[in-house]
């Protein structure tokens, strides 16, 4: 079998065949209004996540979504900030909005860290972590530490990029900051990643994970959401638990009807517990060093694992994985 980076092919054991989608903002009932999606995106609690800008040489465009863990450090998907986004760029930023901007030394050793087992053809492992030359006076998020969340907890997901309905998809370009909600329907790759389905208020027909109940402002990822973060609430407060990563168009029969992210599709997250230990190994880079090549200051990324197997339901299962593209953002 062929194997495309974009879109990327991924193999699993099951029952059934998808066409997946990466990295995705968000897409919301029809029966609600934009403007609770994008109020709850815009909360107070979520002001660290911050949209991913690049300048290829036409001016910034929006590429991704990344949160802010630390005064001077980004955490995102590795598919923002890896070798195929960053190739031609001229400059790279993180935008925060009201004039929280500050430019990203993509060029220094240490400053882009993608995860050493992260592979661009199936999306596994999708962690990066990016530092700042200079820390933002913005108040962090925090990552969560605690036990597994439970199946069927409610996760709140924040980013920007593409919106619409159930009803339509992913289908109004967009750069605006949104968040929304749904309930943690299973884990896959071992625990690493976990989805949600995107369920229809007053119908069971469209459900394939958990409950069939459509939360108040439930939603999907759509384009430029990717690595953007997800969040739970635990003892008052908000904590980070995730990272926006992938989309699957499986509607009806888990084949999916051609249309991105509405009713009866999934999106998928990575678990960033599993990734604590790697992200506090990271050495602060040394910003006084003279600066290398781009290329040379990325983590170096293996060669594409074997495709992965997951035994799900021991038949075949061809899943095509989209990377976020580019948005353009003229007047950033």
């Amino acid at each position: 079998m062929n194997i495309r980076r974009i879109p990327p092919l991924l193999l699993l054991a099951a029952s059934f065949h998808a066409s997946a989608l990466s990295a995705f903002a968000v897409v919301r009932r029809d029966d609600r209004p934009d403007s609770a999606y994008r109020k709850l995106g815009n909360r107070a609690a979520f002001n660290p996540v911050g949209r991913v800008e690049i300048d290829y040489g036409n001016g910034f465009e929006a590429i991704g979504t990344a949160t802010l863990y630390g005064r001077d450090r980004l955490v995102s998907a590795a598919h923002v900030f890896d070798s195929e986004a960053l190739a031609g760029a001229q400059s790279v930023r993180i935008n925060f909005g009201r004039g929280r901007i500050q430019t990203i030394d993509f060029g220094t050793s240490g400053v882009v860290n993608i995860h050493p087992g992260y592979n661009p053809s199936t999306l596994r492992n999708d962690v990066s972590v990016v530092f700042l030359s200079q820390p933002f006076t913005l108040a962090p998020a925090r990552l969560y530490t605690g036990k597994r969340i439970r199946l069927g907890a409610a996760i709140t997901f924040v980013g920007y990029g593409d919106t619409g309905t159930g009803l339509t998809g992913s289908s109004q370009f967009s750069i605006i900051k949104r968040g929304g909600q749904n309930a943690l329907g299973r884990y896959v790759a071992g625990g690493a990643d976990f989805e949600v389905d995107f369920d229809r208020p007053g119908t069971v027909a469209y459900n394939s994970l958990g409950s069939s109940n459509a939360l108040r402002l439930e939603g999907l990822l759509g384009p430029g959401d990717s690595g953007g973060s997800v969040w739970v609430r635990r003892n008052g407060r908000w904590r980070v638990v995730g990272i926006n990563d992938y989309g699957l168009d499986w509607f009806p029969n888990g084949r999916g009807n051609g249309v991105n992210d509405d009713y009866g599709d999934r999106s998928g997250f990575v678990y960033l517990p599993r990734y604590a230990k790697w992200m506090s190994s990271l050495p602060q880079p040394n910003f006084n060093a003279s600066r290398g090549l781009p290329s040379a200051a990325l983590a170096a990324v293996p060669e594409p694992a074997p495709i992965l197997l997951l035994g799900l339901a021991g038949a075949t299962l061809l899943i095509f994985r989209r990377r976020a593209g580019a948005l353009n953002c003229p007047t950033c």
